[in-house]
């Protein structure tokens, strides 16, 4: 990964799921900045259009959304997972990742 998650001013929720996800896919994926502390925005290393928003908004206490971006010839691909708890969250971005 390229950023240290503690660093970050993001929501504490936010820092473990990066720490968690560092373990299992941090060497193929970047945090993207931005000012938000309720997301974060992560890409794939090699591929930049392989991307995931971790959004808190909307989402009931301890729990994550996610909204995948594909690269794909098709404008607007997007999937999304909502309620998801932490190690769910880190499956579900652990294989978005392993592309």
């Amino acid at each position: 990964m390229n950023a240290n998650p503690w660093s970050l001013k993001k929501h504490n929720q936010l820092r473990r799921l990066l720490v968690s996800l560092n373990e299992r896919a941090g060497d193929v994926c970047e945090v993207v900045s931005d000012d938000d502390p309720h997301t974060v925005t992560l890409r794939h290393a090699d591929l930049r259009r392989l991307r995931a928003r971790v959004y808190l908004h909307a989402q009931p206490r301890g729990t994550y959304g996610i909204a995948f971006e594909f690269p794909s010839p098709v404008p607007q691909v997007l999937a999304r997972q909502e309620f998801l708890s932490l190690p769910a969250a880190v499956r579900c971005l652990s294989a978005h990742f392993a592309a």
